[in-house]
Order: structure tokens, then C-alpha cells, then sequence
């Protein structure tokens, strides 16, 4: 899913870019083309029936115990379909508007040691390796509602990364605290912006 936003969404992606100390211009936001739910407490059964995989994202941990995760995928268009960018832009994690959370309400961003085909199931926890992580891309504090603008990185500034143009990148989604539950079901473009997305910018 190569989408890129609306006037409307990329003007209201700006405003929000423009007030931070970084003075970044946003340029594009890609929206998550693919989630994938696994279970610790289920770790050899596939969550696709459950949780109606591609567009539920569920990123769960109750009293310390028994995470459920998401691995999601972004397919990042070629950098000539996004007007302004360079190889000098950078790509950063932000979710907008979650159905639902609570406890921690924050997630960690990780990429794992070996790419994951979600469009080949069964994926589950064991088949995903969803315990051997790679490069951490921060711990995010996530909102709900539509008025209330997108997560906020927490631990380490803006989590910046190369964007990886034309290619399909994967991250897994895991939470963060004893007691954390956040959901969403991917939106698309619009006004509204719900679910996970990349977002590009100079």
C-alpha cells in the first residue's frame, strides 16, 4: 500500500512538525500496510483468526505476563513519488488516535533478527523469533482520540532513521511496563489518521 496523504492530513502533520524544537517539515506519511498479532501465552498457534490480521494492531502485557505483540510491516514508496524528498530525508515511528489503552500506554519499537513473511502464515510467537529483537527505535507514549495529536517518543529524542526508499520495512511492536494495552485498527488516508505510519521528513 503506497499511499501518500492528503493535502489535509499532510497540512495538519506539519503543524505538528513545525511546533517542535526540531523545526522538521514533514513531507509524507506512510501508513502500517500490514499487522500481524502473535501471543506469548499462545506462542504456536496463529492470532490471524482472532484478531482479523492485516489491519488490527494489539500490543497487550498483563501483570508482567503473557505479551501480545505486532509485527508490522510499511511498504515505503520510491523516493521520486514523494514531492521534496532527498536522500538527505529521514523517516520516524508516530501512531495516531488508538481505538483503545491503558496502563503504561506506551510501546517499544524494535526491528527483529530475521524478516518475518506476514503474507505466509501460519506466523506465531515462535515461528517470528518475536523474542530475538534487534535495533530498538525508542519507547513511544500513545494517545487516543482523534483531538489529541500523535505518540510522543520518550526515551531518547526524536528516533530518527535513514529512510529505506522503495523497500518494505518491518518493525515489531511490543509493550512496555507490567500493566499496558493499546489497539488500533489501521486507517488510511483522510483527515483522521488512525494507526501506526511512517513518517518522512527534511
Amino acid at each position: 500500500m503506497k499511499a501518500i496523504f492528503s493535502a489535509i492530513a499532510i497540512a495538519a502533520v506539519s503543524a505538528v512538525v513545525s511546533a517542535a524544537p526540531t523545526k522538521r517539515q514533514a513531507l509524507s506519511l506512510i501508513p502500517a500496510s500490514y499487522n500481524y498479532v502473535v501471543s506469548q501465552a499462545e506462542p504456536d498457534v496463529d492470532q490471524a483468526p482472532v484478531y482479523g490480521n492485516p489491519n488490527i494492531a494489539v500490543i497487550s502485557r498483563t501483570n508482567g505476563y503473557n505479551d501480545i505483540d505486532t509485527i508490522v510491516d510499511f511498504a515505503i514508496p520510491d523516493i521520486t513519488s514523494i514531492p521534496g524528498a532527498t536522500s538527505s530525508s529521514t523517516c520516524s515511528f508516530v501512531v495516531y488516535n488508538v481505538a483503545a489503552l491503558s496502563g503504561s500506554q506506551t510501546l517499544q519499537v524494535y526491528t527483529l533478527n530475521q524478516w518475518v513473511d506476514l503474507f505466509s502464515p501460519p506466523v506465531t510467537w515462535n515461528s517470528a523469533d518475536v523474542q530475538s529483537v534487534d535495533q530498538n527505535y525508542g519507547t513511544y507514549e500513545v494517545f487516543s482520540g482523534a483531538t489529541t495529536g500523535p505518540s510522543v517518543a520518550i526515551d531518547g529524542g526524536s528516533w530518527t532513521f535513514p529512510c529505506q526508499f522503495g523497500q518494505t520495512v518491518q518493525f515489531l511492536l511490543r509493550p512496555e511496563g507490567d500493566n499496558d494495552y493499546i489497539t488500533w485498527s489501521q486507517g488510511g488516508g483522510g483527515a483522521v489518521l488512525t494507526g501506526a505510519y511512517i513518517q518522512v521528513s527534511n
